[in-house]
């Protein structure tokens, strides 16, 4: 495994492609936070872009993920390279394990990483705010992991079952388009059963608004929000999502021990 990781690493290097399209997927980033921040309201900053647009934290993660895991377990298949692994010496186990794995953690902690971008950029232009509490944030903004990590495992099946990175990279941007306008369209999305609403349910805060009418300032809205997360949360979070990403993989290598590898 060690082996296959370590030529795994050696062709993305080699590549280039993926760290050009992450190198990309920051800059989106950048002119996202730079855009949606506030920098007026003092009180709003960071954080009130927070409240406001939560998704800008995970949708674009979700394509990154879609396409570091779609390159890493399915690009070889269009040169065999599987083939001479196991023709090498490599059991199928190890040649799935060494692949998804990597694929899977390195999408995750990248896909985290990319959602942190937005938060840095904001702060650094409009300040934080205050709206929400910084330590909460950060917490519910690392918990993302683990739903990544859930996506992620279920990319890898079916890059396994498809075959082709091109798809993955077609299925990342689906993903990521209709991934706010199914929020928007059910209700019932903060809950921890399907890694997308599992996210929204760490990036929404809840919060109350009222309005008071100043004869010099016109209408002016006073909000508060509890950025506060519970055990519970974090609980499910985790444990779901390692739970679901061990089934996915369990189907992955389900689907990968009986290919024949054409």
């Amino acid at each position: 495994m060690k082996n296959i990781m370590k030529s795994i690493w050696f062709e993305i290097l080699h590549s280039k492609m993926l760290i050009r399209i992450y190198i990309g997927m920051i800059i989106m980033m950048i002119l996202t936070g730079i855009l949606n921040v506030n920098i007026e309201d003092q009180l709003s900053g960071a954080s009130g872009m927070l409240v406001e647009t939560p998704v800008m934290t995970y949708e674009f993660s979700l394509f990154i993920t879609a396409i570091i895991v779609g390159v890493i377990c399915g690009e070889d298949y269009k040169d065999k390279v599987a083939n001479y692994e196991v023709l090498s010496g490599h059991s199928r186990i190890s040649i799935f394990l060494a692949r998804s794995l990597f694929a899977i953690i390195t999408s995750s902690v990248l896909a985290v990483f990319l959602s942190f971008i937005p938060v840095i950029t904001g702060t650094i232009i409009g300040g934080w705010g205050g709206h929400l509490e910084i330590g909460d944030v950060i917490v519910r903004q690392l918990l993302l992991f683990f739903p990544f990590i859930r996506f992620a495992a279920f990319m890898a099946v079916i890059t396994f079952l498809v075959k082709n990175h091109f798809v993955m990279m077609a299925s990342g941007f689906f993903v990521m388009m209709s991934g706010t306008l199914l929020i928007d369209i059910l209700h019932d999305t903060q809950n921890s059963y399907i890694s997308l609403f599992n996210m929204n349910w760490l990036v929404s805060y809840k919060g109350w608004s009222i309005y008071n009418v100043d004869p010099v300032q016109g209408v002016v809205d006073y909000s508060s929000y509890n950025s506060a997360f519970t055990s519970s949360m974090v609980l499910q979070t985790i444990f779901v999502s390692l739970a679901v990403a061990a089934f996915y993989l369990f189907m992955g290598y389900a689907l990968f021990r009986r290919d024949e590898l054409n």
